[in-house]
């Protein structure tokens, strides 16, 4: 289970907007689009994550994500593509003969196909993922609540 903590700046339609700190898996990450970094050379961000602890601004929170889905995300990102790549270089060094390519060119083509491939194959499953809310990070738990200010 990854987690982190953070206290929410505001609240917005069920989700709320959690200031946290950056760590160095934020750059290969299929969400950004769920933060947004504080001011250039900050290693403050906001998360956009599901309230489904019903925090209130204010409050310091942990903030989840499955460890799973982030292997899987990490997964289809790194290791697709050399797959693809792999895959992809193989047939083509078995196939070029078949299909009447030079050898070297055969495999280079179907290198980069495979690679190609990859690609696509891992943006379909991440907005699978997506669209099942897999990769959505959610508030899991209040760890100090504020006084309300009214």
């Amino acid at each position: 289970m990854e987690t982190e903590k953070g206290t929410v700046q505001r609240i917005e339609n069920g989700w709320a907007w959690v200031e946290t700190r950056r760590n160095s898996a934020c750059e290969s990450c299929k969400q950004k689009s769920h933060c947004h970094v504080m001011s250039a050379g900050s290693d403050r961000m906001v998360v956009k994550a599901e309230n489904v602890a019903h925090a209130q601004s204010g409050d310091e929170v942990e903030i989840y994500l499955n460890t799973r889905t982030k292997l899987k995300g990490l997964f289809m990102v790194y290791i697709f593509p050399v797959l693809g790549l792999l895959a992809g270089a193989v047939l083509g060094n078995n196939l070029s003969p078949h299909l009447g390519l030079n050898k070297d060119v055969g495999t280079v083509l179907l290198s980069f196909s495979g690679l190609a491939l990859a690609f696509l194959l891992a943006r379909i499953l991440g907005t699978r993922m997506e669209a099942n809310k897999e990769l959505t990070p959610i508030v899991s738990r209040i760890l100090r609540r504020t006084s309300a200010m009214s």
